[in-house]
């Protein structure tokens, strides 16, 4: 009995202890404006990475659209490549096919190289120039003459077209270019300079004597 009054009067300090010393005390101004800066810096962190997963996937469906233009781009260039060269075997045929008189062959085949021609002009194929000096970029110098009435480096005669989509070759045109022999003077340099000597054939060239002229006693 004794015992149980000891357990009541002790739970009764203790309640009355409770309600002396009041609420407990809540976190300070400092404390929570503390908490408030960790929060925003953790947000900040969140929005960073997020911002930075959204600029790499942007980066990627670039990169991804950018190979697969490159990979059509690539797959239209060897078709167009495998066209010119079906070109040029029309070419080939109706140089052959020339002649009189009415040709139903040739009229056919001129027709379908009409299309032909018409479905690369639409997809940009343009054939390059030859009446023109050699460009290292779009002309391919196969041989090299001397040829009179032709400039150092001008274009003779084509071999095989060139063509190209826009800036890039898709094939350089074969060419022969004109090349003077050292020492020779050009065509526009010998008219100005007057009447070229005669050339001296090798019995001649045999002949001269010690003064360079001709030795004719022989």
């Amino acid at each position: 009995m004794k015992d149980e009054m000891k357990e009541d009067d002790s739970e009764g300090k203790t309640a009355a202890e409770a309600i002396e010393s009041g609420p407990e005390p809540q976190a300070s101004e400092q404390d929570l404006m503390s908490r408030i800066s960790e929060l925003e810096k953790k947000n900040q962190e969140y929005l960073d990475r997020l911002k930075r997963l959204q600029a790499d996937f942007d980066n990627y469906k670039k990169r991804m659209a950018k190979e697969r233009e490159e990979y059509m781009a690539l797959a239209a260039e060897r078709v167009v490549k495998e066209l010119l060269n079906l070109a040029d075997d029309f070419e080939r045929a109706l140089t052959n096919s020339k002649g009189s008189g009415e040709n139903p062959l040739r009229d056919a085949l001129e027709m379908m190289y009409k299309q032909l021609k018409d479905i690369l002009r639409k997809e940009g194929v343009v054939e390059i120039p030859t009446d023109c000096k050699l460009d290292p970029f779009e002309h391919e110098a196969v041989s090299k003459v001397d040829q009179p009435g032709k400039q150092e480096g001008e274009i003779v005669e084509c071999l095989q077209k060139g063509y190209r989509i826009g800036n890039k070759v898709i094939r350089p045109a074969r060419v022969v270019v004109c090349h003077r022999e050292e020492g020779e003077k050009p065509v526009e340099d010998e008219k100005a300079g007057g009447a070229k000597a005669p050339a001296l054939n090798e019995a001649q060239k045999f002949n001269l004597n010690d003064e360079g002229y001709i030795d004719t006693d022989e």
